[in-house]
């Protein structure tokens, strides 16, 4: 339980402001990223606008996992056929690779799978894949690329991106995924991750996908379209990959993967109390809140999630008590000015 006194994080709201996605803001060879993944059963990540403030502090943490991106020169030489190839293939020529799954679909055995990734000024390409398909070395381009950033990625852009490709197993069957990406870049702000906090943009992907099997042996193939799916993502400067993504199939939202380092979060301070401690309780909080504000603060400031200043209180002294009585049950931000700038936190009313 927190004290009064206990240690929060410090946040500069007045900064905040809509951000840029490139190229740098994309991994690289070398770059190892760990997040956590989540169930989202009853997560609505539908709500967002420019200047908004999403709080999935309440993200429990489930399985870690870390996706590693490697050289295509280090991945098995037959998987580089069209991917380390730029005299032929320039447009397959990939800047990374990264482990994948693999799967078995019935006479279908795909293993030692590696995604292969383009990155440059124009945007952030899947490629294709490598992998052994029932044990011989194979390469698979998509047809089109699948473009899944346009670079620079603003607030309000938006764009489509046609991808496919064909796994080929001779003499049993084929497998062909036809793909429809449809970007929008539909938010901005804050977002409070339970060990986090990121200055982001928020990208919807909905991803229309259609599986069609062709079997030799008949003569035969079938068509299987698979249920719409959304990418709700978060990204955040210079993080590689998104800081939240929260999966929906069918409208249900299904996994959350999230970046989680708890190792950077302070929960204690020496019991000396300075002048510039911003510290308050409780939290959650009922009818009230207990502050004590830095050295110099002159005003206090609650802001709801959507980024309206719902009570605005002039500083007359260190300690202040500041009720809550007249705004509803949510998730706020307590925001903190003064002659040595602003801080901010969250904290949640419950009733």
């Amino acid at each position: 339980m927190r004290s009064l006194f206990l240690s929060i994080a410090v946040l500069s709201l007045s900064a905040s402001a809509q951000i840029t996605i490139g190229p740098a803001d994309m991994p690289v060879a070398g770059d190892t990223v760990r997040f956590q993944n989540t169930a989202a059963i009853g997560l609505d990540p539908t709500p967002t606008e420019a200047g908004f403030v999403w709080d999935f502090s309440m993200l429990t943490p489930d399985i870690e996992n870390a996706d590693t991106c490697v050289a295509v020169s280090s991945t098995p030489l037959l998987f580089q056929f069209y991917f380390n190839n730029p005299f032929i293939y320039p447009e397959y020529d990939a800047d990374f690779a990264v482990r994948g799954q693999g799967f078995n679909f019935q006479q279908l055995t795909v293993s030692d799978l590696y995604d292969y990734f383009k990155n440059d000024a124009a945007g952030f390409r899947n490629v294709g894949f490598g992998a052994n398909v029932n044990g011989v070395p194979t390469s698979v381009r998509r047809t089109p690329i699948d473009w899944v950033y346009r670079f620079p990625l603003n607030y309000g852009d938006m764009d489509t991106s046609a991808s496919a490709f064909t796994l080929t197993v001779p003499t049993f069957f084929s497998f062909t995924q036809q793909q429809t990406r449809y970007n929008e870049v539909d938010g901005w702000g804050t977002l409070y991750l339970p060990a986090d906090t990121f200055e982001v943009l928020r990208v919807k992907s909905t991803l229309m996908r259609t599986d069609s099997i062709y079997i030799e042996q008949f003569g035969t193939g079938f068509t299987i379209p698979e249920p719409e799916s959304i990418e709700y993502k978060w990204l955040a400067a210079g993080m590689d990959e998104p800081v939240l993504q929260i999966n929906t199939t069918a409208g249900q939202a299904t996994t959350a993967r999230f970046y989680y380092h708890p190792e950077d979060i302070v929960t204690a301070i020496d019991p000396v109390v300075s002048e510039d401690v911003f510290a308050f309780s409780p939290n959650p909080a009922n009818d009230a809140l207990w502050i004590r504000l830095p050295n110099g603060t002159s005003r206090v400031e609650v802001i709801d999630a959507r980024g309206s200043v719902v009570l605005n209180v002039p500083v007359a002294s260190a300690v202040i008590n500041l009720p809550l009585g007249d705004i509803e049950p949510g998730s706020y931000v307590l925001r903190v000015s003064g002659a040595k700038g602003v801080r901010s936190e969250r904290f949640m009313v419950q009733r």
